[in-house]
């Protein structure tokens, strides 16, 4: 299945939050936001393509966020954001 393959190749980094294998607790500090790319990131651009091999055109995308370490990066909506995200005006 395609979203297999996608975890296969997606890059996890210490940034990204646990679920996802990375080192940040999310909400472990219930004053902090968590954000993700999934609440509005503007540098989360979706791979809307996806739409058609059944992986859901929401779910993925490309963090173009040059001072993210995610940036130029395969990213799972829900996997990173905290110390990159940036609030969607539009």
């Amino acid at each position: 299945m395609i979203k297999d393959i996608m975890w296969q190749v997606v890059k996890i980094l210490p940034t990204d939050y646990t679920d996802y294998g990375g080192e940040i607790q999310r909400w472990s500090d219930p004053g902090l936001p968590y954000p993700d790319c999934s609440s509005g990131c503007r540098h989360f651009r979706r791979l809307s393509s996806l739409h058609y091999l059944d992986v859901g055109d929401a779910d993925w995308g490309v963090c173009c966020n040059l001072n993210s370490p995610r940036s130029g990066l395969l990213t799972f909506e829900h996997q990173a954001g905290q110390d990159c995200w940036e609030h969607d005006p539009g």
